[in-house]
């Protein structure tokens, strides 16, 4: 078997993690290979063509604010883009943007064919080279071997991958895709525990067979809002609507019909699977009482007219899934590309891995993504870029990388993943986070960039971007806070507008804390204020009048849950000794010796937040660890 080149670190898959790893560790200067079955697949949308959403669209803002590219790539190719949640506090908004699928994986392929530390190689990995509890490289199904120092495995839904059409089943990882043996028996035999999971996905409908004029428009948005800190221009492509439509009960008479015949649901799949995000099939069963189901039609490009049909995933035979749309008043004439279908694929178990990603069985092996039980683009790109940070810092011999909970949603995620496990998909959401006041996405860059700039990913184009933001939004808080307003300037306006008027003069930051009032409304009535504005620079104009409001009508709530941050983050510095035997320790739960013995957690902290560990217990590792 001939022997290639030599690299710092190999990335197994081209999916949302693995060019997040590989550009992270080229990047930060280990000389990288990135190994994919096709290169004209790299950074695939699998499911919907769209990045964000409710916590996700939090995630993506982290991932740019660390210097990844998921935020830049998706501003470039956006056909469209909206807030989520804006009825609700900043905590809970979430960008959200649709995405022309060929152009985001051109834009990824262009990103990562201009890394001068990056190779690329097409070739499907069959196995690792492991010695002594570590790994060295990979072998290929060409025959070819390389070494590595590292190695990160990102194949999404590739190992063992299955598909499901109804009573067909076809090996694949996607859709005309072959799925990837080998790598999944090796690690189960050097001991990583390994399980199935299932998910599915909806047909994509041919746009000129819809009656377009009967459907619900939902248009986009167009203010300063984008995914990426940078300077960098918003996408120049059309824009486009998504459209919205409802089932009906004849369309869930026909699939009642033929409930036996779905994998998802017959039993045919013994694999774990969403909770979240069921398939049609399963809806209209989990919920017989409702006589429709929401359907939103995405757009997959600015140039094609295929459209993804969210909310209707199925494995129910394609004939089937053809009648049931048909039932639809606006689909009743609709044609396919292609149908829905179910898919099972590997995973491995995630508490077998320490909070950089890297094995606990295997040295220098890093996992993310799909591979780690979790669900979604966004998910899969923040393990990439830590899993990718850490392997470079390892073949350094630099400081592991880690994020709180406290931190990002990353963070989050990567916590949950370690100290829970996953019992289904794992998808982040905002209620999943305990910090979510302080984790906004308006300020991610606040949060992360100086970690970011730390280890020397983040730019010194960012770094500088950063720096104005804050010079400049603090400038505007510190005008706010020592503008005095007397009430007869002022009163004339607020009971024009219905609103409670002053009986003696106060600071300018006392009514921009008023809920019904905000800052742009007070310089139409404050000249003042209005040439304050005026000093912004365009460019960024609207985003720092934000970042300050937020700051201000906020401030209560956002200090109290730092100060309720900083007494838990305490017990996360105090370190567990290695080596503890839980099982002889009877004054332990039975519940937390087993837990304790399966994840060996690193601190208290960790320790408290495994499922099944009681307050007593924590006690107890208190007392083990000298506290």
């Amino acid at each position: 078997m001939p022997t290639m080149q030599d690299y710092a670190i190999i990335v197994i898959g081209a999916g949302h993690a693995g060019c997040e790893a590989a550009a992270a560790c080229a990047r930060l200067g280990s000389k990288t290979l990135l190994i994919t079955p096709d290169m004209n697949k790299i950074g695939q949308m699998s499911c919907n063509p769209a990045v964000g959403g409710i916590a996700k669209g939090q995630i993506v803002r982290e991932i740019d604010a660390l210097g990844g590219r998921m935020g830049v790539i998706t501003d470039r190719t956006a056909l469209q883009f909206r807030m989520l949640n804006r009825s609700k506090g900043p905590a809970m908004w979430s960008p959200r943007a649709q995405s022309d699928r060929v152009r985001f994986m051109e834009a990824w392929r262009e990103e990562l064919d201009t890394e001068p530390n990056l190779d690329l190689w097409q070739d499907t990995v069959t196995s690792l080279q492991l010695e002594g509890g570590r790994v060295r490289g990979v072998h290929t199904a060409l025959g070819v071997s390389f070494s590595a120092e590292a190695v990160i495995l990102t194949a999404g839904t590739f190992l063992g991958g299955l598909m499901h059409f109804g009573e067909l089943q076809l090996p694949g990882g996607r859709i005309s895709e072959p799925a990837s043996y080998g790598i999944t028996d090796q690690l189960r035999a050097a001991g990583i525990r390994t399980d199935r999971m299932k998910t599915g996905t909806p047909p994509r409908i041919d746009a000129r067979s819809l009656h377009i004029e009967e459907l619900g428009v939902q248009e986009g948005e167009n203010d300063h809002h984008k995914f990426s800190y940078l300077d960098t221009p918003k996408s120049q492509l059309k824009q486009l609507p998504c459209y919205t439509l409802y089932t009906n009960e004849a369309c869930h008479a026909v699939l009642r019909e033929a409930l036996d015949r779905s994998p998802l649901y017959n039993g045919q799949i013994q694999s774990i699977g969403p909770r979240y995000c069921p398939s049609i099939e399963t809806k209209i069963v989990t919920f017989a009482d409702k006589p429709q189901h929401q359907l939103f039609l995405e757009p997959e490009g600015e140039r094609t007219n295929e459209y993804y049909i969210n909310g209707f995933s199925s494995s129910l035979p394609l004939e089937v899934q053809l009648k049931a749309l048909r039932q639809i008043p606006e689909l009743r004439d609709v044609k396919i590309y292609r149908p829905g279908y179910a898919i099972e694929y590997d995973f491995f178990d995630p508490t077998q891995l320490h909070h950089t990603l890297e094995s606990k069985v295997i040295q220098r092996l890093y996992l993310a993504g799909q591979v780690n039980g979790t669900t979604g683009y966004e998910e899969a790109a923040g393990q990439g870029l830590l899993a990718g940070i850490n392997a470079h810092q390892q073949v350094r011999g630099l400081a592991p990388f880690t994020l709180s909970r406290s931190e990002a949603y990353i963070g989050v995620l990567i916590d949950d993943l370690v100290n829970k496990g996953v019992d289904e998909p794992y998808r982040m959401f905002t209620s999943r986070a305990e910090y979510r006041i302080l984790l906004r996405q308006d300020d991610a860059d606040i949060r992360l960039t100086p970690r970011s700039a730390a280890i020397g990913l983040a730019t010194k184009e960012r770094i500088a971007l950063l720096e104005e933001k804050i010079r400049l939004r603090d400038e505007l808080i510190g005008f706010i806070q020592g503008f005095s307003v007397r009430p007869d300037k002022i009163n004339p306006h607020l009971e024009a507008a219905g609103l409670v008027p002053l009986r003696q003069g106060c600071k300018l930051i006392d009514l921009v804390a008023r809920p019904q009032l905000d800052i742009l409304q007070l310089a139409t009535y404050i000249p003042a204020l209005q040439r304050q504005l005026d000093k912004l620079p365009d460019n960024r104009r609207a985003e720092l009048i934000e970042c300050a409001e937020i700051l201000i009508k906020y401030s209560g709530y956002i200090e109290r849950e730092r100060e309720q941050a900083a007494k838990l983050e305490r017990l996360e510095y105090v370190f567990i000794p290695e080596g503890i035997d839980y099982a002889s320790i009877q004054a332990l739960s039975t519940e937390a010796r087993q837990k304790l013995s399966s994840i060996r957690p690193a601190t208290i902290g960790q320790a408290s937040r495994i499922p099944g560990i009681s307050p007593h217990d924590v006690s107890v590792l208190l007392v083990l660890a000298g506290r």
